[in-house]
């Protein structure tokens, strides 16, 4: 099982807050980013909640990324960006190492994402009252 670099209450996947890992200026390098961004699905949990920097904002999911080590929110890297939220160590440590550069590499031939499973349920029959693009906001409104 992954280990989890999101396990907040707000976003439905863990005890801790959210509030309590925000950092004013806090900045990852543009590989750490680029690894958020990568859109391995892993899970699933449908669903709406509260955005928990935008009120009256509600989000889809949550809609979960994973390496195999590691899962996290889709929407993490916004968090990181926009907001301050700060990445474990450890997490930040496995980006940077040959394992995180191989896994980045992989991902840019085979580009999986919620987005395009939902597109094969819907081709395949499957009920899904989800939208096409799964409710992914872009970081200029998130």
């Amino acid at each position: 099982m992954s280990k989890s670099i999101t396990p907040y209450r707000e976003l439905r996947q863990g005890e801790e807050s959210i509030y309590d890992n925000i950092q004013k200026g806090y900045q990852v390098s543009e590989k750490v980013i680029a690894y958020l961004k990568t859109t391995k699905p892993y899970v699933m949990s449908p669903g709406i909640y509260d955005h928990p920097f935008k009120a009256g904002v509600k989000l889809l999911g949550p809609y979960v990324y994973e390496d195999g080590i590691y899962c996290w929110d889709r929407d993490t890297w916004k968090y990181v960006v926009k907001y301050g939220l700060m990445l474990p160590p450890d997490f930040i440590d496995h980006v940077m190492s040959r394992e995180g550069t191989r896994f980045l590499e992989e991902q840019g031939v085979k580009q999986e994402s919620w987005d395009k499973a939902i597109d094969v349920w819907k081709k395949d029959g499957l009920i899904s009252f989800l939208p096409d693009d799964a409710g992914n906001i872009g970081l200029e409104d998130f």
